[in-house]
Formats: structure tokens, sequence, C-alpha cells
């Protein structure tokens, strides 16, 4: 009887800690924000090397998996964009591109910390959600776009990290409108 409830408690525990790693992955997201160097970004198998523009900016394209652990399946789809200003990252992009795994928010809340909360009249609704929020030297971006059609409903969903340093925006605006008036 003692072996049975011993078996039993076994097989449960080994249930229970399958299923909860089913679902995990493990990314240090929080590492990726403005204001970090290339060099400790390779700690996590991010490797900023290219071609910058003369300006001295550089942005290269970084999937989720390579940086993160576990299953992956809630991240597949998962692409950072990064810009660098010379050896410093000034600006992240995530963006999910798969409709049925909807995690920026969460990396938001959860890695960065970031103070958002849903507009519950919007969630309802079904209608595109927009939040905004600065805290220490950077400026926090959540778009997700809903779109409904014969095909059923789409969505895109990004988060932008923007470094808030005066002199660090105002060249990146600059850069930018740069390249608007260039096409």
């Amino acid at each position: 009887m003692i072996k049975k409830i011993h078996l039993l408690i076994f097989i449960f525990c080994t249930f229970i800690t399958s299923y909860a790693h089913s679902y995990e992955y493990d990314c240090l997201f929080e590492k990726i924000k403005p204001g970090v160097n290339k060099k400790s970004l390779e700690e996590i198998n991010v490797f900023a090397y290219g071609l910058a523009s003369k300006e001295g900016f550089l942005s290269i394209p970084v999937n989720a998996e390579q940086i993160c652990k576990g299953d992956l399946k809630d991240i597949n789809g998962l692409v950072l964009e990064l810009m660098f200003m010379k050896d410093k990252l000034i600006k992240v992009n995530y963006i999910n591109n798969i409709p049925e795994s909807l995690i920026l928010f969460e990396i938001a809340k959860k890695n960065y910390k970031v103070n958002f909360s849903r507009n519950k009249q919007q969630v309802e609704q079904k209608q595109s959600e927009f939040y905004k929020s600065s805290q220490e030297n950077s400026s926090y971006f959540y778009v997700l776009l809903k779109d409904k059609d014969k095909y059923g409903e789409r969505h895109k969903e990004f988060l932008e990290i923007v470094s808030n340093v005066a002199e660090e925006k105002e060249k990146i605006d600059q850069f930018f409108l740069n390249l608007e008036e260039k096409r």
C-alpha cells in the first residue's frame, strides 16, 4: 500500500513538473534595454555586428529563439529589432507576428516592470489598444492592432522601448527624419 502511494506521488509530481515546464520559456528580455552596450548583450547570445550608418547607427534583427530557453511555442515568431548608436543600445522594437500568442503586454509588465494596465472597455469591444509609459531613462509604447475581416480576427502586437536621454532621443529623431527626407 505504501509503495502504491509513493508511486502515485511520484507520478503526480512528475506530471505537475512536466506540465509546469511545458508552458514556460526562459528569456532574459530585461537585459535588452536602452543604455546597455554591445558587449553585455553577448552574454545572452546577441551579437551586434554589421555595417553602421555614417551617423553611427546600427540596426540588427534578433529572433527570440536565439536568446530564450525552454518551451518556445509562445515566443515563436517574436522578432526584436535592436538599434545601436555606436556601442550603446538606444532603441528596442518587439514585433509579434503570431496572433494566437499575445505576449508583449506581459513581457512589458513582467520583464521591464512597466505599469501598464489594460483598458477594459477596449478589450471588451475588441478594439485596438495603445499604451505608453516612461520610467527611468526609457519610454515604453505598447500597441495591439486588431483587425477583423472575412478570414476572422487578426492581431499584430508591438512593444517599443526608446531611450529618454535627451541627446540620444534628439539623434534618433534626426536620424529618422533624414531617412524620411531621402524617400
